[in-house]
C-alpha cells in the first residue's frame, strides 16, 4: 500500500504541465474522439497528475483529453494527483499506465519513457521487464523505436500510415534511407514478414548499390529473394486498398509539407539559406504536383458528369 493515498482533484487545465515523452505518441486522431464527447459533455474522465513542482502538475496519462479540453476551450480538468517520491517513479507510472489500453499513450511515448528511464535515470531493462510483465525484446523494441526510428518515420507511427510492427523493422535500417523505404512500403502494402525480410536482405548486402535497390525498389528485391509480393486488386476497399493507401499518402504528403512551410517561417535567416536547395526542390514538385492533379481532379469530375465510374 502506498504511504500516502492520491488525492482526486480539479485543477485549471493552464497548471497541468505537458509530458514530452506522451505528446510524442499523441495523434490528433485520438484528440478528435476526445473532442466529440467534451463538446457535448464536458470533460468526464480525469487525467492523471504528479504532486506540483513549481506550481505545476505534470501530466501522467491522459494527453489526448487535455489537449481536448483545451482546444475546445475547457477551463478546468477532473485529475487525479499522485504521489510519487521522485521524477523516476513519475515516469514509471506514466509507463505502467501507458501500457494499460485504457491509458494507452502508444508505442512512441512508451519508447520514449523507456529511453528516459533508461539513460537519465539508470533504471535496468530488467526492472522495466518485471515492473510491466513484458518481455525483454518488448523493452527492447520500444527503446529502438525512439532511439533509432528517425522523425518522418515517427509521424508515419503517429498518423497510422505505418504500423508499428513494420517500424520496429525499419528502425533497424539507418535514419538516412528509412523515410524513403518505409514510404515505399506502405505505397505497395507490404507487410510485417516482407518488410522484415528487405530488412535482413539490407543488413547482409554486400554493396551500396544493392542495398540502394532495397530503399527504392522493394517489389524488384521481393522477388529476387523468392517472396513476390501480394498483388492487389485496383478495387480492393480493404484497409490496405490502394483507396486507403492513396489517402494516407495524400494526408501525410500534407502534413509534412505544412509541417516545412511552418518550420520555414520560424526559422532563422542561417537555416533557410542553409535549405534553400531543399525548399527550391519542395517548390518545383509542388508546382508538378499541382498541374498533375488538377488534370487527373479534372478527369475524375468529368468522368462523374458523363456517368462514368470514379477512378478513385
Amino acid at each position: 500500500m502506498p504511504a500516502q493515498m492520491n488525492e482526486a482533484c480539479t485543477l485549471k487545465t493552464r497548471q497541468i504541465v505537458k509530458n514530452p515523452a506522451l505528446s510524442l505518441g499523441m495523434s490528433q486522431k485520438d484528440v478528435g474522439k476526445y473532442k466529440k464527447v467534451a463538446v457535448v459533455y464536458g470533460n468526464v474522465a480525469p487525467v492523471v497528475v504528479s504532486a506540483p513542482v513549481d506550481g505545476g502538475y505534470l501530466i501522467l496519462a491522459g494527453s489526448a483529453r487535455l489537449e481536448a479540453c483545451a482546444q475546445t476551450g475547457i477551463k478546468e480538468i477532473p485529475a487525479v494527483m499522485t504521489q510519487t517520491a521522485d521524477e523516476s517513479e513519475q515516469l514509471k507510472l506514466a509507463l505502467m499506465l501507458s501500457a494499460i489500453q485504457e491509458y494507452g499513450a502508444g508505442v512512441l511515448s512508451e519508447g520514449a519513457l523507456i529511453s528516459q528511464l533508461v539513460n537519465e535515470h539508470g533504471v535496468a531493462p530488467r526492472e522495466l521487464v518485471n515492473l510491466l510483465g513484458k518481455s525483454k525484446a518488448w523493452v527492447s523494441k520500444r527503446m529502438s523505436l525512439d532511439q533509432n526510428l528517425s522523425a518522418i518515420v515517427k509521424g508515419m507511427v503517429r498518423d497510422g500510415t505505418l504500423c508499428p510492427r513494420s517500424a520496429e523493422e525499419v528502425a533497424k535500417l539507418p535514419s538516412a534511407g528509412q523515410a524513403e523505404f518505409a514510404a515505399n512500403a506502405v505505397n505497395y502494402g507490404l507487410n510485417k514478414t516482407e518488410i522484415s525480410q528487405l530488412v535482413a536482405y539490407y543488413k547482409s548486402a554486400c554493396s551500396d548499390e544493392a542495398r540502394s535497390e532495397v530503399i527504392k525498389s522493394p517489389l524488384e528485391v521481393l522477388s529476387k529473394i523468392g517472396m513476390p509480393a501480394r498483388k492487389k486488386s485496383l478495387r480492393d476497399t480493404g484497409l490496405n486498398g490502394p483507396g486507403k493507401r492513396l489517402k494516407n499518402c495524400a494526408n501525410y504528403a500534407a502534413q509534412m509539407l505544412l509541417k516545412a512551410i511552418n518550420m520555414a517561417e520560424n526559422a532563422n535567416e542561417e537555416a533557410l539559406r542553409d535549405s534553400g536547395p531543399q525548399f527550391s526542390r519542395l517548390r518545383d514538385i509542388a508546382g508538378e504536383a499541382e498541374v498533375t492533379l488538377n488534370r487527373l481532379l479534372a478527369d475524375v469530375s468529368l468522368g462523374k458528369q458523363l456517368g462514368g465510374e470514379p477512378v478513385w
